[in-house]
């Protein structure tokens, strides 16, 4: 896939910079930004030196190193020695479908918001049955007991659904033992999925940008459509057989939680406030070293993570690690913007989409970042 290219780069990754010629009257007296109104203006905010304006809208620090593809050598540990592949997204901001490049299919991404994104598949499967593990951050965690929930985008997830079933046992398949079907699932469509506890060891999960392809889901016989998250699929826009991790249901343990919280030195959030977290992968879903995150309201803390069986934030790292993990703590419910960004082997800086999100009150939203889904 060859990345789509434009004169236009500029407005869409605007060096948020006044340094060295721009003459900067220095830093605002909480030294977060520049005093002065000479371009550095993203939407709301005001970026520093060190970052770029995404979208006219996200500050995100510049990533000074090129992101590498990684993949996984033992549960949850990853090496790198490739480099990512972005060739799903654009470096300039498209304004028609031909400025996108095509998928291994030859079929052109569709543009949206000046994103390339994922083209419509074909509409049937209307439905599906949609299975999977609900997979715990963490080691040693068992998700069985649990609950998961399904939502159409425009649902409120704090409310009960009517796709709700409990996570059953499932050793065979799922590293945290446990497993959910729902049947009559939509297809094609943004869908928000809850993983829950009623016993409240485990935090509340709200994950956004969750589109059950049509094209990914196989005929069990008699036009029984199955998207089962715990197998491998031919995926037509890669053109290669890929294991479908990113649509399976995500479980974080309060007792891992409430760890992850202490190490950036945090005793509780306030209350009615919450955290987002996800995996940036790359157009072969393999997570992404190296990409940085930012947020049109800023939380208190941007987080990456180490590279252990049992990963934790690391505020050493600047940038994601081998296995693509971030995560933004301390925001206040209600909605909220992300966009990151990583570095080409050519140097240039590609955005890898802006997702729009809500944060649920003492829960975590979950977004991970690959594909962008090129729906309303």
């Amino acid at each position: 896939m060859k990345r789509a290219m434009a004169w236009t780069a500029a407005i869409w990754l605007a060096a948020c910079s006044g340094g060295g010629n721009g003459g900067d009257a220095g830093l605002d007296a909480d030294g977060a930004h520049p005093t002065d109104d000479n371009g550095n203006a993203c939407g709301t905010q005001q970026c520093l030196s060190s970052e770029i304006c995404v979208n006219a809208s996200v500050c995100v620090s510049k990533p000074d190193t090129a992101a590498q593809g990684c993949v996984e050598v033992q549960e949850n540990v990853y090496q790198c020695t490739e480099a990512a592949d972005l060739s799903c997204h654009n470096v300039a901001p498209c304004t028609a479908d031909i400025d996108c490049p095509q998928d291994a299919a030859g079929k052109p991404l569709r543009c949206r918001g000046g994103f390339c994104a994922v083209p419509l598949p074909d509409a049937t499967p209307a439905t599906v049955t949609y299975r999977g593990c609900v997979d715990a951050f963490g080691i040693n965690q068992n998700t069985v007991g649990t609950r998961l929930a399904v939502y159409s985008g425009s649902q409120d997830p704090t409310k009960a659904s009517s796709l709700d079933v409990e996570v059953v046992e499932d050793r065979e398949h799922c590293s945290s033992y446990g497993s959910f079907s729902i049947a009559d699932v939509p297809t094609n469509t943004p869908l928000i999925v809850k993983s829950y506890d009623p016993n409240g060891g485990f935090v509340t999960t709200y994950k956004y940008n969750v589109v059950l392809w049509a094209d990914l889901a196989v005929d069990e016989g008699g036009g029984n459509f199955v998207f089962d998250a715990r197998t491998k699929v031919q995926d037509p826009r890669t053109g290669s057989e890929i294991e479908l991790l990113p649509w399976r249901g995500y479980a974080i343990s309060q007792a891992t939680y409430n760890v992850i919280l202490l190490t950036l030195g945090i005793s509780r959030l306030p209350t009615g406030h919450g955290a987002v977290a996800g995996t940036i992968r790359d157009c072969r879903y393999r997570p992404v070293k190296g990409a940085r995150c930012g947020f049109v309201q800023a939380p208190d803390q941007i987080a990456y993570f180490n590279n252990a069986e049992n990963p934790r934030p690391d505020k050493a790292q600047k940038s994601t690690n081998n296995n693509g993990l971030y995560a933004g703590i301390d925001l206040p419910a209600g909605d909220h913007r992300l966009s990151c960004v990583a570095q080409d082997g050519q140097g240039q800086l590609v955005p890898l989409g802006e997702i729009r999100f809500k944060v649920f009150g003492d829960g975590i939203t979950i977004v991970n970042l690959d594909w962008a889904p090129g729906l309303p």
